[in-house]
């Protein structure tokens, strides 16, 4: 009879052994340098990553720092950081709690005041669905869907800030009144290491447990980002400029 095959006298699968090994060795490192934010985290813990949020392409115009510190559409994502639905998760560049902070993602709902009366009836089947919800269930954002998003939109977020401050802003990436936008960005010497994917399933698992059933996002034609957002859940729902909503169901 022939001998029992072992993995213990296999020169390929000891090697196996050996990467998946590495790989778990740095899957547990990275999940040990991701913690939470907490609710008194200043504006400019938020600025570096809210930059190469708004300045993910260098074939557009770049938005300055400092006129992200006061564009309404900037500030909505960051400023008075710690009321009711924020929730924010980064990942330092070594397990201690006070290393530089490399990558950062957090949630935050729109202000209910500038929601309501944004009720629609004509919830489109394709965003109805995503959500499991109809009609006055949803409170949406302006989103279109198919040829509606060519027809009123033919420029870039970047140039989408409200021109009177008394427009209420409600984020790129809003659907729904109970449905946090998401933000996420790593810092370009650390990407490709796995930051991202971990950022994004911490913190939805964070929004999941805080009693929200869904996450939504933007992101614009040509980001890569939209690849990793697909493989971690995230559908689209709809149009908003020449951007994709997306949305994660969670739970």
């Amino acid at each position: 009879m022939n001998a029992a095959h072992t993995d213990a006298h296999d020169p390929q699968n000891t090697s196996a052994d050996s990467q998946n090994s590495s790989a778990e060795a740095a899957a547990s490192s990275l999940r040990g340098r991701i913690r939470p934010l907490p609710a008194e985290t200043d504006d400019e813990t938020f600025l570096p990553f809210l930059d190469l949020c708004f300045n993910w392409s260098m074939d557009k115009p770049r938005i300055e720092l400092e006129d992200l510190r006061h564009r309404s559409d900037a500030v909505f994502y960051f400023r008075d950081w710690g009321r009711d639905g924020d929730i924010a998760v980064a990942a330092h560049a070594e397990a201690d709690a006070q290393s530089p902070i490399i990558g950062l993602a957090w949630v935050r709902l729109a202000d209910i005041d500038d929601v309501v009366g944004k009720a629609d009836e004509r919830v489109g089947g394709d965003f109805a669905a995503a959500l499991d919800k109809t009609g006055t269930e949803v409170v949406r954002s302006e989103v279109v869907t198919g040829d509606d998003a060519n027809a009123e939109s033919s420029e870039p977020p970047a140039d989408l800030t409200p021109s009177d401050d008394h427009v209420p802003f409600t984020g790129y990436g809003w659907v729904a009144a109970d449905i946090p936008e998401l933000s996420m960005a790593v810092l370009p010497d650390h990407q490709g290491q796995g930051i991202g994917g971990a950022l994004l399933d911490t913190v939805c698992a964070l929004v999941r447990m805080s009693g929200f059933p869904a996450v939504s996002l933007s992101v614009e034609d040509g980001n890569g980002a939209a690849k990793l957002y697909a493989d971690h859940g995230f559908v689209s729902v709809g149009r908003n400029g020449d951007s994709d909503v997306l949305v994660r169901k969670l739970g």
